[in-house]
């Protein structure tokens, strides 16, 4: 669970890139509403019973990466070059082109065992087996990003990333009702607070849009 919820970092992540990339700045109380998410990280991160440096680094590192890529496609809806780029075509071309980025790395770093571990897998479970949920597992898992990038057309990067927070609940009780992972009081307490501030955050960009329409209102009348 440590992992996730350093992943809960990442509207912060995504702000701080937002302003650094894109020149987008957000109101001092959607900040504010950010600081509980860090501070929720933080103590759950450091209280968890599996946590490693390895995988803090690793969860952060995927948090740039996520960030940056929903900033800039987003920046690239918002202007699309070429014909037909849609939501749904620029996702299928960011994965074909991470697809061709990833290939070779796949190959030269596992590629030597790949073939051992193949026998060992078919050994447990016959091949059309794990052929199929396989294939299948991808088909959900990108029509789970298809739908995200859906949603992050419609929405600000850094409201995008905090939704996505909110699936990080899910996960951590499923860890903990399925895997048996431990967790601590200050884990817990870290995660609900967390959690709170993502709740804070979407009741900040919500006054923001009140405020945003109502002075649209009275320059209107």
């Amino acid at each position: 669970p440590s992992t996730q919820i350093v992943r809960a970092a990442e509207p912060v992540c995504t702000a701080l890139l937002s302003w650094g990339i894109l020149g987008a700045t957000i109101s001092a109380p959607a900040a504010l509403a950010l600081v509980p998410i860090v501070a929720g990280v933080a103590l759950a991160s450091v209280s968890e019973l599996s946590f490693t440096w390895l995988s803090f680094s690793g969860a952060m590192l995927s948090n740039l990466a996520f960030a940056t890529r929903n900033i800039l496609s987003r920046a690239s809806m918002d202007r699309p070059k070429g014909k037909n780029m849609t939501p749904e075509n620029l996702f299928g071309v960011l994965t074909v082109m991470s697809f061709l980025w990833a290939l070779p790395c796949a190959i030269l770093i596992e590629g030597p065992t790949a073939l051992a571990k193949w026998s060992a897998a078919t050994a447990v479970k016959p091949a059309s087996y794990i052929l199929q949920y396989t294939v299948s597992t991808g088909l959900y898992f990108y029509l789970y990003n298809e739908v995200a990038m859906l949603a992050l057309n419609n929405v600000n990067p850094v409201t995008h990333a905090v939704a996505n927070t909110l699936k990080r609940v899910v996960i951590l009780l499923a860890c903990v009702v399925f895997f048996k992972t431990p967790m601590t009081p200050l884990c817990i307490a870290g995660s609900s607070v967390a959690i709170v501030g993502s709740y804070l955050y979407s009741m900040a960009k919500g006054r923001e849009k009140a405020l945003a329409k109502a002075a649209a209102k009275k320059g209107a009348a």
